[in-house]
């Protein structure tokens, strides 16, 4: 996921939004949840969307959410999909892909009839195929090939060392192995923690979403992630999945395909082809869940200010 800065707070002219609120679906990608709108008939114009992701996905006074997923009429001058997905960070920054929300992105094009179970979709990191389980929540997703895996670096985060793996998988992660994620740190020193290795100079201009990964098993890991454009650690990540396996068997010997447990207690299944002459992940696969939670209309007011 990527984020744009946006102080908390600021004062901002809200677009024109429908005054009689506009169709929705929840949904959770194996933890990750999203706000699901089919954009097709335009009734967010561009310029209106990264205001409407803020004020929604605020928990507590909006539905609450770590982004917005839309549906959108296909680029004429990109390759042939079905449509066009696009994805923007609870700050309302847009983001170029983000695993879980292509997989909800899919079902749900599929649910409404957009698209066949077998579809093809265009976002701004290229296509991605899906494979929708037409009788349950499940959907694999084949996305573009990563990044080179970097040589690690070894970053002083708050006095604490911690050696990182930078990859991009359709956005930029930094992976680093510990000895068990769960007690690395609670809720509070993680996401500080997160937000220092996110803004660290050595990973400007983008930044980067940060996991800790360790292993449970021979094909099995342990992730959590603190996520960018969210600005929070989150209870999963589809490409932080992508890009923890990489790191694991690259970096821990072990065999793919890989299974990382994420911390809504989901997994997610990991498989690709390692090119060594490139150090890049080619034809990755990414399955899990996406769930339905709730359907229905937003009100005007859950975007108000």
């Amino acid at each position: 996921m990527i984020a744009a800065e946006h102080a908390p707070g600021a004062a901002e002219i809200a677009p024109e939004l429908p005054a009689n609120g506009i169709p929705f679906a929840n949904m959770s990608g194996s933890g990750n949840d999203f706000v699901m709108i089919d954009n097709r008939a335009r009734l967010l114009p561009d310029t209106a969307l990264p205001h409407f992701a803020r004020r929604v996905c605020r928990r507590g006074v909006g539905i609450g959410a770590d982004g917005v997923v839309t549906i959108e009429p296909l680029e004429p001058d990109q390759p042939v999909a079905d449509f066009r997905w696009r994805y923007l960070n609870a700050d309302g920054s847009d983001g170029d892909l983000c695993g879980n929300g292509a997989m909800c992105g899919a079902r749900f094009a599929v649910a409404a009839g957009i698209a066949p179970a077998r579809c093809t979709f265009q976002t701004p990191s290229g296509l991605v195929e899906a494979d929708v389980d037409p009788d349950g929540p499940l959907v694999r997703i084949s996305i573009a090939d990563s990044g080179p895996l970097a040589a690690p670096v070894m970053l002083d985060i708050a006095g604490n060392p911690l050696h990182l793996h930078a990859i991009r998988v359709g956005v930029p992660h930094a992976v680093a192995i510990v000895e068990d994620a769960d007690a690395f740190a609670d809720h509070a020193t993680f996401a500080a923690c997160g937000r220092a290795v996110r803004h660290h100079s050595h990973l400007q201009p983008d930044g980067a979403n940060v996991n800790i990964i360790h292993r449970i098993a021979e094909r099995t890991i342990r992730m959590r992630t603190y996520e960018r454009g969210v600005e929070a650690e989150t209870l999963a990540c589809g490409t932080g999945a992508v890009a923890s396996a990489i790191v694991a068997t690259q970096e821990l010997g072990m065999i793919g395909p890989v299974t990382v447990f994420t911390s809504s207690g989901r997994p997610l299944h990991v498989a690709f082809r390692w090119d060594e002459t490139t150090r890049c992940g080619r034809e990755i696969q990414l399955a899990g869940e996406a769930r339905f939670i709730a359907r229905g209309t937003l009100d005007p007011e859950g975007w108000a200010d």
